[in-house]
């Protein structure tokens, strides 16, 4: 199932910084990456091209904003769904939190991923700094769960779905998607690791599991 298609925005942006990074995600959504030009932004923008550049100097500039809008963008989601997790009783709060905001982004077609697709692809060395929050959000999970093993787990299972969203490798559909995430959810809220997951290596398995 194609994601390129999908305008991920809901409602029309009055600043003018904003209007271009919609602009350029919206052109990679519809174009492809490889129409990402600075004029072509600056005509779906609706501005000139000093008014692109006054508040972009360069492409390099506009591609590291499109991936900090990539990262933001999933930040306050995390944020707001944190907003329920911390005072529902349940264990794993911070990992639950991170898959309820993968979970609402997916439902709500919010975090469609050309951006920063097109932003990576030409310039790989964007990725430091997500890889920088990628380690201390799973040194976060860890120390914050009750269950650190399922946490990683679960971590690594909705990277995967992300990875495979990035690139339009699914071989399955946003509804069967949203359920796995679901159960993934309803899993993390119990008090118990499952034994398959308990027993990873470095750890010893349960008593009484096979292994």
């Amino acid at each position: 199932m194609s994601n390129r298609q999908q305008i991920p925005h809901g409602r029309k942006r009055t600043n003018s910084r904003e209007r271009i990074i919609d602009a350029a995600i919206d052109l990679c959504c519809m174009e492809g990456v490889r129409h990402l030009s600075l004029d072509a932004v600056a005509e779906r923008a609706g501005l000139s091209k000093g008014g692109l550049l006054y508040n972009f100097s360069s492409k390099s500039a506009l591609l590291q904003a499109m991936v900090t809008r990539h990262v933001e963008t999933l930040g306050a989601a995390v944020a707001q769904s944190s907003i329920k997790t911390a005072c529902d009783g349940q264990p794993n709060a911070r990992i639950r939190a991170y898959v309820m905001a993968v979970r609402d982004l997916l439902a709500g077609k919010g975090s469609a991923p050309a951006g920063f697709l097109a932003a990576i692809a030409e310039e790989p060395q964007l990725l430091d700094p997500v890889r920088l929050h990628n380690e201390q959000l799973v040194r976060d999970i860890t120390d914050e769960s009750e269950s650190p093993d399922l946490a990683v787990f679960a971590f690594l299972t909705v990277e995967g779905i992300r990875s495979m969203r990035l690139f339009d490798l699914s071989p399955f559909d946003d509804p069967t998607l949203l359920g796995y995430l679901d159960k993934m959810i309803d899993l993390l809220g119990r008090a118990e690791t499952p034994p398959i997951i308990a027993a990873t290596p470095g750890h010893p398995p349960p008593q009484g599991s096979v292994g």
